[in-house]
């Protein structure tokens, strides 16, 4: 079972120019809901013991809103940064929440599915990515190739689909992944997770519903209107 959840919030959402110039992209408010509270309800669904904010850019705002908050049981951390790591220091920054049972999850993106299968997925390797289908972001065409030479989610999806993947940026690792997460590494996504892969310790699972990074505005303006339909559960 998931006991604990890392949120990386850090980022600085430059691509957002004016919008993020003296709010974080978490923190933007999309119909009287901040964005990152679309993503703690999903986290919600599997109960965790605590959610730790991985902060950088703007931390007091985080400490302000949710340091030490609880939320039905779960417990709000704030770990800072006193300057940019990149999600893989982010993460080492934060190892001693790292059981062999944790999610790791981008704050900039909201994926609508749920997470309580999560909790029923084989966690033998050393980080667990869960992808969706790749509606033209282009960062991720790296991937889409490991995850095809090496064979990542299950055979009975087929090789059009696995040609056409993306990271979902929702993780389940182990701790020992954290020898991975050395200083001089700066990126899961583009040096840890790519090195994992290559050395048959990363699995992967497909899921195939509504995924958005609201790094761009068309994609925030996009989720703005999505939202108005969105549900709260748990928070």
């Amino acid at each position: 079972m998931i006991k604990n959840v890392l949120i990386l919030v850090g980022g600085f959402g430059r691509r957002l120019g004016d919008l993020t110039k003296r709010t974080p992209k978490p923190l933007l408010l999309i119909n009287k809901r901040l964005f990152l509270e679309y993503i703690l309800d999903k986290v919600l669904e599997i109960n965790p013991k605590k959610i730790i904010l991985l902060c950088c850019y703007k931390k007091e705002q985080f400490i302000k809103k949710f340091h030490n908050k609880i939320i039905n049981k779960s417990k709000i951390i704030c770990i800072t940064e006193k300057k940019p790591l990149g999600t893989a220091g982010s993460i080492l920054n934060a190892k001693k929440f790292i059981s062999n049972s944790t999610l790791i999850i981008n704050g900039d993106s909201y994926f609508n599915f749920n997470y309580k299968i999560l909790n029923c997925i084989n966690k033998r390797k050393k980080i667990h990515i869960i992808l969706t289908k790749n509606n033209n972001y282009k960062s991720n065409k790296k991937l889409s190739k490991l995850v095809l030479k090496n064979n990542l989610v299950a055979i009975s999806l087929n090789e059009r689909h696995k040609k056409n993947l993306m990271n979902g940026g929702i993780y389940i690792v182990k701790r020992d992944i954290i020898p991975f997460l050395k200083k001089r590494v700066f990126s899961l996504e583009n040096e840890t997770i790519p090195n994992l892969i290559n050395k048959n310790m990363a699995s992967g699972t497909y899921v195939n519903k509504f995924f958005i990074d609201i790094g761009t505005k068309k994609n925030l303006n996009h989720f703005k209107k999505i939202s108005k339909k969105i549900k709260f559960n748990n928070f």
